[in-house]
């Protein structure tokens, strides 16, 4: 840097460098982006799909519930969409193929499947406890799918 004129400038060798290497990020990001492009919409399928399976199978109907206020189908079903969300990400994070984010996706969604419905199996009466409200099994549901999320995340992880 130089004091010309009362003002500080960087030199034009610096300048050079420094716009070489923002050309060379942004090169960089755009020849990743059909990749990542890719992956999210690869992982955003699977989360919607996945999501769509749970509250199909669910007895009770979930979204209608939760348009008339009760909220312990909101905690039950915002466990299922988060817990849905972890281990994807993490497929999608850890994962190097496009191929990988599929299978790894995929699997992560199936692991979260099971837990579903251990944890439905464990609560008991699904239908009857979301439609009156039960909150003690609208909260265990959701904690458990987010415990076995953050677990299936952490073994992708290697």
């Amino acid at each position: 840097m130089s004091a010309a004129n009362g003002r500080m400038s960087v030199s034009s060798s610096h300048d050079g460098a420094l716009f070489m290497d923002l050309m060379e990020a942004i090169n960089r990001l755009i020849a990743a982006s059909p990749t990542v492009a890719a992956h999210f919409l690869i992982a955003l399928a699977t989360w919607l799909l996945a999501v769509a399976i749970m509250l199909r199978l669910t007895p009770a109907d979930e979204i209608k519930l939760i348009r008339a206020g009760n909220v312990a189908a909101a905690v039950w079903a915002g466990g299922t969409v988060i817990a849905m969300a972890i281990p994807i990400a993490a497929a999608m994070k850890y994962s190097g193929t496009t191929a990988e984010v599929i299978v790894w996706s995929l699997l992560a969604a199936l692991v979260q499947l099971l837990a579903y419905f251990a944890a439905c199996r464990i609560a008991g009466k699904t239908k009857e406890k979301l439609e009156s409200g039960d909150m003690a099994s609208a909260v265990f549901v959701a904690a458990t799918q987010i415990a076995i999320a953050l677990i299936t995340a952490a073994a992708l992880s290697g």
